[in-house]
């Protein structure tokens, strides 16, 4: 088997959202922001830290994914 994935998702390192009601805690490492910007620099942190990519979700959360 080659390297290629297709794209599939190894693993999701972290979910980081600004709204309380969805923060769970746990595992995956759930972080709450506490504004859009503050989601978009924790995102753009992890992200450079982890070399992983950024998945946004429709409602604005924002998963740190590795391929």
């Amino acid at each position: 088997m080659g390297g290629n994935n297709g794209g599939q998702i190894k693993g999701i390192l972290a979910m980081v959202t600004t709204d309380k009601n969805r923060y769970l805690g746990g595992a995956p490492l759930s972080l709450l922001a506490k504004d859009q910007e503050e989601l978009i620099d924790i995102s753009n942190n992890l992200a450079e830290v982890f070399l992983a990519d950024i998945l946004e979700l429709k409602s604005g959360d924002h998963l740190i994914i590795k391929k």
